[in-house]
C-alpha cells in the first residue's frame, strides 16, 4: 500500500545520451583546436635546444682541429680539390666528430617560404672569384681594391641541395655546407655559410622565419627545422636575423 505523497516511478540521477553526446563533441572540438597548437610548441621548444646544442657542437670542433692541427675555416679548401688533399670541411668534421657520416641528397629539398636572407657586413676581396648575386660581384663593388668593406649587405640562401654536402650527426641533426667555401676568413666571405637541419631529412627541411625577428622574438610555433649559418675564423654562427632570435632570444 502507498503511502501518501510517494511517487509512482524511483528517481534516477545522470545524464541522458544527449547531453553525454554534446559534451564528448565540445571536447572534441577544443581538443582539435589546441592539440596541433601544443604539439607545434613542443617541436618548437625541441628544434630550439637542438640548434643550440648543435651550433655549440661544431664550434667545440672548429677549435679542437685548430689545437690539433693549427688549422680552422680560415685554411678551409673547397670540396672539389683532390681527394687526397687535407683541409676541407669533410675533413674537418669525419675527424673532429667521429660520428658524422655523409647523407645522401636523393629527395632532400628546402624550402624557404620566408625569403630569409642572409644579412652581414662583407669584406670584399680582389683574389677571391665571387658567385652570381654576391654583393662583392655586383655593380656596387668594381673589384679594383684589394678589400672594401661593405655595410649591411644581404645575400640569397641558397636552396639548391646539389650545391651543398650534407652531414648527419649521432643525435640526428646535420649540417649542410656550401661546397665552394674556402678561406673563409670573415664574415661574408664567399661561399661561406650553409645550414643546421636539426631533424636531419626528415620534413618540413623549411627555413626558420620568424614573424618579429627584428625584436629578438619567436614563437616556438614558428620554429621549423633548417637555420642557416656563416662559418668564418673558428666560428659558427647564425646568418639571418630569424636564426639570430632564435638563439639570442627570450
Amino acid at each position: 500500500m502507498k503511502k501518501k505523497g510517494e511517487n509512482n516511478m524511483t528517481k534516477r540521477l545522470g545524464f541522458t545520451l544527449a547531453e553525454v553526446l554534446i559534451t564528448l563533441g565540445i571536447i572534441g572540438v577544443v581538443a582539435a583546436m589546441t592539440i596541433p597548437t601544443l604539439i607545434s610548441n613542443t617541436n618548437g621548444a625541441q628544434f630550439k635546444t637542438a640548434y643550440k646544442k648543435a651550433l655549440s657542437t661544431l664550434n667545440q670542433a672548429v677549435l679542437m682541429n685548430l689545437a690539433l692541427d693549427d688549422t680552422d675555416f680560415s685554411t678551409l679548401k673547397a670540396e672539389n680539390v683532390a681527394a687526397n688533399t687535407s683541409g676541407r670541411m669533410s675533413d674537418l668534421l669525419t675527424a673532429r666528430l667521429q660520428s658524422a657520416t655523409q647523407l645522401t641528397t636523393t629527395g632532400y629539398t628546402i624550402s624557404n617560404s620566408g625569403n630569409e636572407q642572409l644579412k652581414v657586413d662583407i669584406t670584399c676581396q680582389k683574389s677571391v672569384t665571387y658567385a652570381d648575386g654576391h654583393p662583392c660581384k655586383s655593380a656596387s663593388y668594381s673589384g679594383t681594391e684589394t678589400t672594401k668593406l661593405l655595410e649591411d649587405q644581404t645575400i640569397n640562401f641558397d636552396t639548391t641541395v646539389a650545391n651543398y654536402r650534407i652531414y648527419s650527426f649521432a643525435d640526428g641533426t646535420a649540417f649542410g655546407y656550401n661546397i665552394n667555401a674556402k678561406d673563409c676568413t670573415a664574415v661574408g666571405t664567399a661561399e661561406c655559410y650553409g645550414f643546421i637541419d636539426v631533424n636531419g631529412a626528415n620534413n618540413p627541411n623549411t627555413v626558420i622565419h620568424c614573424a618579429d625577428a627584428d625584436d629578438s622574438v619567436c614563437e616556438a610555433s614558428e620554429i621549423t627545422d633548417i637555420f642557416p649559418v656563416f662559418f668564418h675564423g673558428q666560428t659558427v654562427e647564425p646568418a639571418t636575423d630569424s636564426a639570430r632570435a632564435v638563439l639570442f632570444g627570450k
